[in-house]
């Protein structure tokens, strides 16, 4: 009980962890400007000409997709209300609202959140959203996230349904824009109906996160929810590079999060490479004692030499590893390597993917290879190799 009381005493370290959560929609979106900008462009018409719009935005899981789309819409009701056009949004994510029905109620719960969840059928509740719409003189942003989950279960009848709604009504016309979005093409889903109201140019590609734009990400987070000085420099570097393979900002703030946790059951008043180190190994276990036994002694010396050069930083240059690996053979009473046979072993740990090496960037003098362990607390490195070398 005391323990538990102890964690819930105000962070040391987190300043604000909702600014961690997946649903939280930050002001600026690194990395999707160009996105936001397509929105922009493509939904001009709806702000001053009062005209309807539909689009299909695709991407990976953890690319921004919602994000954008959320924040987006707030910029268009703003421009709206400069415009005196009411452009109001609603957000159906039909992974959780997997029925025409489910979708339905979603959209008129937004106008009626008493609205009954079962007795009308589809046309007669089309009907009451043509009423609301007629009543409110707004313009309705329906948000299909997930939309291939709607598609393949139900098929296209619904999307065909929302832009005939318009088409039947003159007092209706412009007053409903669709954006669809899922992770692949949901065009494949479609009939040519309902894929014929899309635009073949109305589709934005989402691709994954370039590690830059993942670190920028990171960063403001970082900003936004740490104490200030409470993240070690390195941390945003290291966490972009680990999210980076699957280019997913999801897994970059996850991992974040978590390395301000880990940091605070270890009593640590920063943020350190080696909490990001133990986060990646929370979240995707990698099992090193298989890959230690697969190399040979001269490669877990370098193992252990990059290990402990590690311990309070995220990466040592390749000239302190060599240094660090002729100590290690000294105090083994072992011959080093060559320079030349040093560098292929460093290369094949490397490819084994123990190590991550990269070249060095701005802020480091001259143009050398930096090298890092990420998906392995170092810590536990050490102890292994120890006692594995040392006996």
């Amino acid at each position: 009980m005391k323990a538990a009381l102890e964690a819930l005493k105000r962070s040391r370290i987190f300043r604000d962890q909702s600014k961690l959560s997946f649903d939280y929609v930050p002001d600026e979106l690194p990395g999707r400007e160009e996105q936001m900008d397509a929105l922009g462009r493509l939904f001009r018409p709806v702000v001053y000409e009062k005209m309807g719009q539909h689009v299909l935005i695709i991407g990976p899981v953890g690319s921004g997709k919602t994000a954008v789309v959320k924040r987006f819409c707030s910029h268009l009701s703003e421009a709206g209300m400069e415009n005196r056009r009411v452009i109001e949004k609603v957000h159906v994510n039909c992974r959780t609202r997997k029925s025409e029905s489910m979708v339905m109620l979603s959209i008129l719960n937004h106008f009626d959140q008493r609205f009954p969840d079962r007795g009308f059928s589809i046309p007669e509740m089309l009907e009451i959203l043509k009423k609301h719409l007629r009543k409110r003189e707004i313009h309705l942003v329906i948000i299909l996230d997930e939309a291939d989950v709607l598609l393949k279960r139900a098929g296209s009848d619904l999307i065909y349904s929302f832009t005939r709604l318009q088409e039947e009504d003159s007092d209706l016309l412009g007053s409903i824009s669709l954006i669809l979005v899922s992770q692949k093409r949901v065009t494949d889903l479609m009939d040519p109906a309902s894929l014929s109201t899309f635009k073949r140019t109305n589709l934005i590609d989402f691709g994954r996160y370039t590690k830059e734009e993942l670190e920028a990400i990171v960063d403001q987070r970082i900003e936004l929810s740490f104490q200030p000085s409470c993240v070690d420099p390195g941390v945003s570097d290291m966490i972009a590079s680990m999210a980076e393979e699957y280019g997913d900002a999801r897994f970059a703030i996850e991992l974040l999060e978590k390395s301000g946790m880990v940091a605070e059951e270890k009593g640590a008043d920063t943020v350190s490479p080696e909490h990001a180190r133990f986060a990646k190994a929370d979240v995707k276990p990698f099992v090193f004692e298989e890959t230690i036994q697969q190399i040979n002694v001269h490669e877990q010396i370098m193992l252990l030499a990059a290990a402990r050069l590690l311990r309070r930083t995220a990466y040592c240059s390749t000239g302190e590893l060599e240094d660090e690996y002729k100590a290690i053979c000294e105090s083994l009473n072992r011959k080093g390597l060559g320079h030349t046979q040093f560098w292929q072993y460093m290369k094949e740990l490397d490819a084994f993917g123990i190590f991550t090496a990269k070249r060095s960037g701005k802020g480091t003098v001259g143009n050398t290879t930096l090298i890092t362990i990420q998906d392995v607390p170092v810590t536990e490195l050490i102890d292994y190799l120890e006692k594995m070398l040392f006996v």
